[in-house]
């Protein structure tokens, strides 16, 4: 399986983000609390998704909210 390159990565975060805050804002409007939890946890999921995988492909560390080419820590391109 060819692996996810951290631009790849940051884009399914906010994928993820926008169905978790569409399906908590959806309960919300409809005073469904199970559809309203279920997108709270997608949204949590999210964050906890981006911390697990946006990483370095080569130094290993968290880049935080660097989306540039290189990684801030080691130098080197991260979409190699």
């Amino acid at each position: 399986m060819k692996k996810l390159t951290p631009k790849n990565i940051h884009l399914l975060c906010w994928i993820i983000l926008a169905v978790g805050t569409v399906l908590a804002l959806f309960g919300l409007a409809i005073e469904n609390t199970a559809l309203m939890v279920i997108g709270v946890v997608i949204l949590l999921a999210s964050v906890v998704f981006r911390y697990i995988f946006y990483r370095c492909p080569h130094c290993g560390r968290y880049l935080d909210r660097s989306t540039g080419q290189y990684c801030p820590y080691c130098g080197r391109n991260v979409n190699k």
